[in-house]
C-alpha cells in the first residue's frame, strides 16, 4: 500500500484536529464511569424519590449486571458515534474535491482508504479501553469482584462490532458525496443485520452475535460464535476492498 504510513499520520492528526478522539472517549468514558455508579446507588436514589418507592426491594447489584450493562450500552451508542464519526469521512473529501488533490500523490486507492480506517479503528478501540479500565476498576471498587479475563474477551469482541460498523460505514461513503446518505444506508444495513441476529440458526453467523457472545463470557454458559466472529472479519475486509476499487472507478 504505497503512501499508508504518510496518510495515516496525515489521518491521526485529523482525529486530533477536529477533536474526534476527545469526543468518541469522552462518551465513552461517561458511560464507563457511570454505569457502575447507577448499579451501586440507585437503591439510595429511589429512596430519596419519595416514600412511596420505599416499597420498592432492589437486589443487590452484581458485578456481572454492571459490565454488562456497560457493554450494552457501549454497542448500541457505538453503533450511532460510528456512523456519524465514518459517514462523511470519504464523501466529505468527495464533495470538496479534496480526494482527488491527495490520490494526485504517489498514494494508492488502498491506502488512501486503510489510513481512514485504521486512524478511526485506534480512536474508537482506545476510548474503548480507557472506559472499560474505569468502568472495571469503579466496579470491583463499589460492587465486587469480577472476572477480568472475562472482561477483555468482551471488549475483544465489542471492540470487533464497532470496527465492523466503522468499515460498513466507510464503505457507504466512498459510494456516495452526501455524507447522509452514506451515514442512513450504513445504519440501516447494520439495524438489518441485528434484526437478523435474532433470528434462530441463521443469526448465529451475523455480526451482531459477537455482542451475544461477549456477555456470555461474562455469564459463564451460553455459545460461542465463531463463525459470526469469521464473518465479521470477512466482512471487514470487504468493505475495505471494495471502497478502494469504487474509488478506483469513480470520476473524482
Amino acid at each position: 500500500m504505497k503512501g499508508l504510513a504518510p496518510l495515516l499520520k496525515k489521518e491521526l492528526k485529523e482525529q486530533f484536529k477536529t477533536y474526534r478522539w476527545l469526543i468518541v472517549g469522552g462518551i465513552f468514558l461517561l458511560f464507563g464511569i457511570t454505569t457502575p455508579l447507577m448499579f451501586k446507588y440507585l437503591p439510595e436514589i429511589l429512596e430519596f424519590a419519595g416514600e412511596q418507592l420505599t416499597i420498592i426491594e432492589i437486589p443487590p447489584p452484581t458485578a456481572v449486571q454492571s459490565l454488562s450493562e456497560y457493554a450494552s450500552t457501549i454497542g448500541q451508542i457505538g453503533i450511532l458515534v460510528a456512523v456519524l464519526v465514518a459517514m462523511g469521512s470519504i464523501a466529505n473529501e468527495l464533495r470538496h474535491g479534496t480526494a482527488i488533490m491527495t490520490m494526485s500523490k504517489p498514494v494508492s486507492r488502498l491506502a488512501f482508504v486503510s489510513a481512514k480506517f485504521i486512524a478511526m479503528s485506534l480512536t474508537f478501540l482506545g476510548s474503548m479501553v480507557l472506559a472499560s479500565i474505569f468502568c472495571f476498576a469503579y466496579t470491583v471498587w463499589l460492587i465486587e469482584s469480577a472476572d477480568i479475563q472475562a472482561f477483555i474477551g468482551l471488549n475483544l469482541l465489542l471492540g470487533l462490532f464497532l470496527v465492523f460498523c466503522l468499515a460498513i460505514t466507510l464503505l457507504f461513503s466512498s459510494f456516495f458525496k452526501s455524507s447522509l446518505a452514506a451515514g442512513g444506508l450504513a445504519l440501516a444495513v447494520i439495524v438489518a443485520q441485528a434484526g437478523l441476529a435474532v433470528l434462530p440458526r441463521f443469526g448465529d453467523y451475523m455480526p451482531g452475535k459477537l455482542l451475544g457472545w461477549g456477555n456470555n463470557l461474562l455469564t459463564g454458559n451460553g455459545e460461542s460464535y465463531w463463525w459470526a466472529l469469521a464473518i465479521t472479519i470477512g466482512v471487514i475486509c470487504f468493505c475495505i476492498y471494495f471502497a478502494q476499487r469504487t474509488l478506483k472507478h469513480k470520476d473524482l
